[in-house]
């Protein structure tokens, strides 16, 4: 096993605390590395701004008090390089000696001499880990308003250590942070002049029909910039290519988040003659600022993840207030004869929006919050976190961290932490630290790439590339190729990286039908996990050939670290269909990642991109459990079997039940049970069964009547007593042959049977005759007996008190309600109340079971699961190419 070193941790963390100046430090975090390199920027710069002219005493005076405050300041206004002035004050020092780490700038020697700070979001959740931020430093946020989990997960973990926050949002409604982060007082600067308002114009048109030749030929002939923000990376490339082919003149460039930042640098710096028309997604949408830009076009339009039991769900929905005002903001109050134009299907009225506070993704990492509280060693309530926890999910992730073998008692293992202190995900950190040296250019490679989907383009030509049955591998071809096409190692910030030279990368991607920045995200990626494990970058990359996948699909099924379809089912028969774009079949087992989204009706689905395993390899690494009894009540000789089951990573591949006639000595005792159980349930087919259930109703009633005084008779006392009768019986025969007759006497006398039967059944009431029914009820350890009730429903709603009935024991209510099922309550003021709801406590019970058990896939595979369930009786299951039989079979020797 690996034993990796984070290298974004101060390599001498007892230099690093105790070089802390008296005040602390500042540490800023950013929510992205090129907001970092902007962050060290600013910090050196002294320039100007509309914030320092309107709030610059404001500013000083609140980061002189020593409380946390915000900033909300709309764009233009200069609160980045507010960061500067900030710092100055509460460091007592215009000595500013700034730095940065992230993902491309590693901590070094030098890191304790810094009294400013720039880390990315995830790099901060690590220092909070070790315990590097301390209580003294102060923390700025800038762009809090892009929530992510990791950032979410770093305000609670702020709030734990005890720092002092400052924040720095664009245009959200406050409220929320100002409350979370007890801040004193939020600043909100705009740099809004009315007298630059924008023309708003909202439109029922799709982009490309809004695109039409009366709009391009206006903007042919005038000089305007225009920028339209899509919510999809296809849908931006298809706008600016429709722009592009029909008027050569307009310039028209795109730019999203699998495009390198380079692709628009003229565009940022103003070189661009207009007209020009400028694509872009959200990426562009806040933190792009473009001269000469003074028309911006909104598809009221977005995909976010939305929390659903756990997942994240993608899905599209309109665009929030805040977002439609930051685009908007691009010129609105900016420039002069601004026009912005909003396409939606429904009605906006643009003055009357208000900012609101931003969703929140944390609930949907409850592993991410399970691995950094084993880190810390506390308990997920001991963090304040923005968002409720779903703890289900949360108690799920827990268990499945501990089956791996990262958390135990608590806290990381020794295999956590060493997987951990890799900047990788959890399950390629996995296959990292267990993969030998050969495997590991290929692993560090596709632990930097997202999918092989959202790499390349449509019409990607992967010939030669692609590795069957495997999209991991294809995407590590695609990186490989494009590496002997234009690669060279180089350095970046003094550390070696592979790079790309831009001319032939362009042009290979363009043949290919690859994104560049996709490239480039991996290098980085590979350069972090070889320097973690601190060996030298590859100079070559091999292709994928035979040998290599079968080793990479050895360690992928040993290891198992990802999410496991078989059949395009989960482990728990939520329907997954391998992703369209996949290189990998739909028969048979696929490891990957399973990502969720809503399809237009809103039910969520789950798409899985991944590798494909064949079932030989899947058998071998499969666990045979230990013998287990069960019982099937259905067969006509014995009912005890013996069950052998083989299962992988939560799926049952083969099941082989045996009938025992006679019990083995180990299994007697369990086998006499089980069928003791039955019998208490009135489900054993046995004589004595059926004879004795009405004793057992009647001694039961009168346990009830009499208020718990005589023996109790419940299900567990039922099943003792029929297994004391079974005696030491070791076979079916015996047990079936034994009397197991019920005397009333041992429970109960003759005179209590008769007390019980002298107890009234009923009552009057309005000349209604009321039923009565008997029951103990428990209370602090202690029995108490109470009688229900069946009252009618309009009697109930017009009952008084005076009207029920004195009895020797408390008094409850039961309205039924047929198959709504019944309304129960303690008091008749209770009872009317809950009368007076639209639903019934069974129906909302109903409800929230449906809600909590059933998704939308498995509405859609109830048909399949039976079938799959009829199959593993009966040695069903189908087959894959090959004749391999797959999950679903089980054999039966009677």
């Amino acid at each position: 096993m690996r034993t990796p070193r984070d290298r974004n941790l101060p390599p001498d963390r007892d230099a690093f605390v105790a070089a802390k100046p008296p005040t602390g430090r500042v540490i800023v975090i950013a929510p992205t590395r090129a907001a970092c390199e902007t962050i060290e920027l600013a910090v050196g710069l002294h320039i100007d701004t509309f914030l320092e002219r309107t709030r610059g005493e404001d500013l000083r005076r609140l980061a002189l008090s020593g409380q946390g405050f915000g900033i909300v300041a709309g764009t233009g206004s200069g609160k980045t390089l507010a960061i500067r002035p900030i710092a100055e004050t509460i460091l007592g020092t215009t000595a500013l000696k700034a730095g940065v780490v992230n993902r491309e700038r590693e901590a070094t020697p030098e890191t304790p001499s810094w009294n400013v700070v720039v880390i990315t979001t995830g790099i901060a959740r690590r220092w909070f880990q070790d315990g590097d931020i301390q209580p003294t430093d102060t923390l700025v946020v800038d762009e809090i308003h892009q929530t992510s989990a990791e950032l979410e997960l770093c305000l609670a973990l702020g709030k734990r250590v005890g720092c002092r926050f400052i924040w720095l949002s664009a245009t959200v409604d406050p409220t929320f942070y100002a409350r979370y982060l007890e801040s004193a007082e939020v600043l909100h600067v705009s740099a809004f002049d009315a007298t630059k308002a924008a023309k708003v114009e909202v439109e029922r048109k799709q982009p490309l029909n809004f695109l039409d030749d009366k709009f391009l030929q206006k903007l042919s002939k005038s000089e305007r910039g225009v920028a339209i923000f899509l919510p999809t990376r296809a849908s931006v490339e298809e706008a600016a290519e429709w722009v592009r082919l029909r008027y050569p003149r307009i310039t028209a460039a795109h730019y999203h988040g699998g495009e390198p930042i380079r692709v628009i640098r003229p565009f940022l710096e103003g070189v661009v003659p207009k007209p020009f028309f400028l694509a872009m997604t959200a990426a562009g949408q806040s933190a792009l600022n473009v001269p000469g830009l003074d028309t911006v076009i909104i598809d009221d339009t977005r995909f976010t993840n939305v929390i659903d039991r756990g997942r994240n769900v993608l899905t599209r929905v309109h665009l929030g207030s805040n977002e439609i005002l930051q685009m908007a903001g691009r010129v609105h109050g900016r420039v002069e004869n601004g026009r912005v134009f909003i396409l939606s299907d429904r009605d906006i009225r643009f003055e009357s929006l208000k900012p609101t506070a931003p969703d929140f993704q944390l609930a949907g990492d409850s592993e991410r919050v399970a691995l950094t509280c084993a880190d810390l060693g506390v308990q997920a309530d001991a963090l304040d976190l923005p968002v409720p926890l779903d703890r289900v999910a949360y108690r799920k992730a827990i268990a499945h961290l501990e089956s791996r073998g990262l958390i135990e008692h608590g806290r990381l293992t020794t295999y956590g932490k060493a997987v951990e202190a890799l900047p990788v995900d959890r399950a390629w950190g996995e296959l990292i630290v267990n993969g030998d040296d050969e495997l590991l250019p290929m692993l560090a490679v596709m632990s930097g790439i997202d999918s092989l989907h959202r790499m390349s383009r449509e019409g990607r030509d992967l010939e030669g590339l692609v590795v069957r049955g495997s999209d991991h591998l294809t995407a590590y071809n695609v990186y490989a190729d494009g590496f002997r096409a234009a690669g060279y190692i180089g350095e970046v910030f003094g550390l070696p990286r592979h790079m790309f030279d831009a001319e032939r990368i362009a042009h290979w991607a363009e043949q290919r039908g690859i994104l560049v920045k996709a490239l480039e995200d991996a290098a980085l990626a590979m350069a972090s996990v070889y320097r973690s494990v601190g060996m030298p970058l590859p100079t070559t990359l091999p292709l994928v050939r035979h040998e290599l996948h079968k080793r990479f699909c050895d360690l992928l099924a040993r290891f198992m670290p990802f999410d496991l379809v078989i059949e395009e089912q989960t482990t728990d028969g939520q329907e997954a269909r391998v992703s369209k774009t996949s290189v990998c079949g739909s028969w048979g087992a696929v490891a990957g990642s399973l990502r969720y989204f809503a399809d237009r009706f809103g039910v969520p689905r789950a798409g899985i991109e991944g590798t494909q395993l064949p079932i030989e390899l899947i058998k071998q690494y499969a666990q045979r459990l230990p013998p287990e009894l069960a019982v099937d009540l259905d067969r006509k000789q014995s009912p005890v079997l013996l069950r052998r089951r083989l299962t992988y990573f939560g799926f049952e591949l083969a099941r082989e039940s045996e009938g025992l006639d006679e019990f083995p000595a180990e299994h007697a005792q369990a086998a006499r049970h089980l069928l003791a159980e039955a019998a208490a349930r009135n489900e054993l087919r046995h004589a004595s069964v059926r004879r004795n259930q009405p004793l057992v109703e009647e001694i039961r009633e009168v346990w009830r009547r009499l208020g718990g005084i005589t023996p109790r008779l419940g299900q567990t006392e039922l099943t003792a007593w029929y297994e004391a009768q079974m005696g030491t019986a070791t076979n079916w025969e015996t047990i079936r042959n034994a009397p197991m007759l019920m005397d009333r006497r041992d429970f109960v006398s003759h005179e209590q049977v008769a007390e019980a039967r002298a107890m009234p059944g009923a009552v009057e009431i309005r000349d209604r005759t009321v039923p009565m029914d008997y029951d103990v009820e428990e209370h602090d350890g202690r029995l108490v007996p109470v009688v229900r009730l069946r009252v009618p429903e309009k009697l109930a709603r017009t009952m008084v008190q005076e009207e029920v009935p004195s009895l020797d024991r408390p008094v409850r209510f039961v309205v039924p309600r047929g198959q709504r099922g019944s309304v129960r309550a303690d008091t008749l003021h209770d009872l009317q109340h809950k009368l007076d709801l639209p639903f019934t406590d069974d129906e909302r019970a109903r409800s929230t079971e449906a809600s909590a058990g059933r998704t939308g896939a498995d509405r859609a595979g109830t048909r399949k699961g039976a079938d799959r369930e009829r199959g593993g009786e009966r040695g069903g299951g189908s087959r894959g190419p090959g004749g391999h039989r797959y999950p679903g079979k089980e054999r039966r020797r009677r």
